[in-house]
């Protein structure tokens, strides 16, 4: 349990630092359009959360690809914890922990829904609740991490996936 906090701690101490070194590379590039709104006071304010096409992705098929990749990994995760193979496990949740459905977009953070950025730092956060609960060897911990790492997918898919 010392070891989340201590990546919460850090991840909460990197990423303002992430975000200002992101703030200075759009500071030095010309602002476009669709990044910013001059209201009738010459203030910026940001474009609000709506992307204007309503997708989050540059390339359907490429980010379908990485999803499918995605749930490959959460189907071994849980042939991993129905087994309880706990190495399987970590290995598996880690996998997930390290792919990015943001990064899988093919767009800027600043291109894309804030509730969707949410999201995939919650679905990191619980990835990595499941590593944590495999490694303590919990069962019903890890059964709960989980069930909020496959809620967190379920919430994201709710808003985001296109009904086909």
């Amino acid at each position: 349990m010392k070891g989340f906090w201590i990546i919460v701690v850090l991840i909460m101490v990197l990423v303002p630092l992430f975000m200002l070194s992101r703030e200075n590379d759009k500071e030095k590039t010309e602002k476009t359009k669709e990044e910013v709104i001059i209201n009738e006071e010459n203030m910026i304010t940001e474009v609000p959360d709506i992307v204007e096409d309503n997708t989050i992705y540059e390339s359907a098929s490429k980010f379908r690809m990485h999803m499918k990749s995605l749930d490959e990994y959460d189907d071994a995760l849980a042939a991993s914890i129905e087994s309880q193979n706990w190495d399987d496990i970590c290995k598996y949740a880690m996998l997930l922990k390290n792919t990015s459905p943001l990064l899988l977009t093919g767009k800027r953070k600043v291109e894309l829904p804030k509730d969707f950025i949410m999201l995939d730092t919650f679905f990191h956060f619980q990835s990595l609740a499941v590593v944590e609960a495999a490694e303590s060897r919990e069962m019903v911990r890890l059964n709960i991490e989980y069930e909020k790492l496959q809620q967190t997918c379920d919430n994201c898919h709710e808003k985001y996936k296109k009904k086909e």
